[in-house]
């Protein structure tokens, strides 16, 4: 291990210690906004691989396990899947209760989604791969995997090429909606359509694709950034679009810089964004959903200058949804900060500071992001790192903040 490593253990590993065991696999759970802890605490989700130097190709295959938090940190192999990435493993998750979960499969030249049985081994395979689950589990959202793996291969699968590739925006491919219970799937909205209804500027005749998508906390909309292929010597254009399940769409924002977010309610989102094209603009705002109502957070005072509060950052409501927490790319040094945002306070603090070498800047598809989130008490935060030499899972303990309520 390098002595610039081991100096940013020292001097930055603040509140946390590795939960994945120290073998010859890289562990990670991928995103900020899906539950990795069961409801009891004991059980944490993790993908393990064997590298982290590269996109992941057709053939490289990925484990999908468990750590027991309270027998050693032992990780329990579950399944195996191939349609997996860095940035969202196989978008794993807990699935309706403590004995189900659920993530997306390569299997037989198609690409679906596997729920399974962790304490009988029954699996059901259903038809289309899922990009998220209402919060009741009965509906999945469904996109083009393929179709995002040439847009940005951090977030895409790679076995088949994209059916679509050559069209800019298809009539027969969109966003789809998938009964969780039958299998039953139907086209909410193509490509075609979205683009007839939205004009998309500057880009409207070039190749678009929707890139996440997400349900609000009941479950009856969901909003998604729809954006541009980027042409040659200019960066891609975000628009925020939110709609229901019978396919009705509402834009939000048009042409503008959009990034992460994470839906406060049924009707608030919080996003970082911005009212124009220019990123200097955004901030951490929130949207309400089916109005032009917006609400801009107040500059922050920072805890620190090493970073800039105006950066991308990965944000996420405490389960009260009092706090936020958020991690961003990282500085010219390859330091990725952990944000603790207190709305009330107005106040930023960053809790953690860790060394990430599998990083250039927002490009690097294989690149290692803390992807931070709560246990569903809000007590615990799990998140992925590097710092160690290799791509772990660390914990930090909130209640060591002074003043934190959970």
């Amino acid at each position: 291990m390098s002595e610039e490593i081991l100096k940013a253990i020292e001097e930055h590993g603040v509140h946390a210690r590795v939960i994945t065991p120290d073998d010859d696999g890289h562990y990670f759970f991928a995103y900020y906004d899906l539950q990795p802890f069961d409801s009891t605490g004991r059980y944490h989700l993790v993908h393990k691989v064997a590298f982290e130097d590269r996109i992941p190709g057709p053939d490289d295959v990925c484990e999908i396990g468990m750590i027991d938090l309270q027998d050693g940190n032992k990780f329990i192999k579950l399944a195996e899947t191939y349609a997996w990435n860095f940035q969202q493993g196989a978008l794993l998750r807990w699935y309706r209760d403590d004995d189900h979960i659920l993530f997306n499969v390569y299997e037989d030249g198609k690409y679906g989604c596997c729920v399974l049985n962790i304490k009988t081994g029954e699996k059901k395979i259903l038809p289309m791969p899922i990009a998220d689950v209402s919060p009741d589990g009965k509906w999945g959202l469904s996109i083009n995997f393929m179709r995002i793996w040439n847009f940005r291969a951090g977030y895409g699968y790679c076995q088949v090429k994209d059916p679509w590739f050559d069209v800019k925006a298809p009539e027969d491919d969109g966003l789809f909606l998938m009964n969780m219970e039958t299998g039953e799937t139907k086209m909410l909205a193509s490509y075609a359509q979205i683009r007839k209804q939205f004009y998309f500027e500057p880009n409207s005749n070039g190749k678009l694709v929707i890139n996440h998508i997400n349900f609000n906390t009941t479950g009856d909309r969901y909003v998604m950034l729809f954006r541009n292929f980027p042409e040659p010597g200019m960066w891609w254009r975000t628009q925020l679009i939110s709609g229901d399940l019978e396919g009705n769409l509402y834009m939000i924002t048009n042409f503008a810089v959009n990034s992460h977010y994470h839906w406060k309610n049924a009707n608030q989102l919080l996003i970082w964004g911005g009212a124009t094209t220019d990123p200097k603009d955004a901030d951490l705002r929130i949207y309400e959903d089916l109005t032009k109502n917006c609400y801009v957070l107040p500059k922050r005072e920072m805890s620190t200058v090493l970073d800039d509060p105006n950066k991308d950052i990965h944000c996420l409501w405490s389960p009260n949804r009092k706090y936020i927490l958020g991690d961003g790319y990282g500085d010219n040094s390859h330091y990725r900060n952990l944000h603790f945002i207190d709305p009330e306070k107005n106040t930023d603090t960053i809790i953690g500071r860790y060394y990430s070498y599998t990083t250039d800047g927002k490009t690097g598809e294989y690149r290692c992001d803390l992807h931070a989130r709560f246990d569903r008490s809000g007590r615990y935060v799990s998140f992925d790192s590097n710092h160690t030499g290799k791509r772990t899972v660390c914990l930090i303990d909130m209640s060591e903040l002074e003043g934190y309520e959970y």
